[in-house]
């Protein structure tokens, strides 16, 4: 989960970075005009921005949390399988080792080899599951993002903000809590998914 975390915070910070450069990019600037005697000047109109806490966000939207507890349920088969296969793996390791001082020359090289082909299917089999386990996450985060962009969207289809930044502590130094919305983010979006559920 804490990768899910890591990769939403690292997708949502280039994001703010390159919303930042397209802001104080000076090419794109109104330049301020200096003409004759009245000096005229052009001032940029000020952006209007918002935010949602990202933890928040997670902690209350239910479909997150409906998708969060999946991943965990799937992340915990995955590890039992493992286990199982772990603990099997061990338990005829220790019987062959067991019977290793009574076995011939070519029951020792067989009992090698089915150990040693226990323990890449073992291998195979982990990296199998966190590799699915990976997909799954990935397609979780797009599809949470998605959903997210989406509403945003809709939410501000008449203008009102320039800007809708995440926040999650250690990010910003400072924020004015006028800005906040996310209450509002999060009933929209438990709004839509409880509509979409039925």
């Amino acid at each position: 989960m804490k990768n899910f975390l890591l990769a939403t915070n690292i997708i949502l910070l280039l994001l703010v970075g390159y919303l930042y450069y397209l802001h104080f990019d000076k090419s794109n600037k109104t330049p301020i005009l200096l003409t004759g005697e009245n000096k005229n000047t052009a001032i940029p109109s000020c952006n209007k921005v918002a935010y949602l806490d990202l933890d928040s966000l997670q902690s209350n939207y239910d479909y997150y949390k409906k998708i969060k507890g999946e991943f965990e349920k799937k992340q915990s088969a995955s590890n039992d399988e493992v286990a199982n296969m772990q603990k099997r793996y061990q338990t005829r390791a220790m019987q062959l080792q067991q019977k290793g001082p009574t076995m011939t020359q070519p029951e020792q090289e067989a009992a090698m080899k089915e150990i040693n082909q226990m323990q890449a299917d073992l291998q195979a089999k982990k990296q199998s599951l966190d590799n699915e386990l990976y997909a799954y996450n990935a397609k979780m985060k797009e599809d949470i993002l998605t959903r997210i962009q989406d509403f945003l969207k809709d939410y501000n289809k008449d203008g009102r903000y320039d800007y809708i930044f995440s926040y999650e502590p250690g990010f910003m130094f400072y924020k004015d809590t006028t800005l906040d919305i996310t209450k509002d983010v999060i009933v929209g979006l438990n709004a839509l998914y409880t509509k979409n559920k039925k």
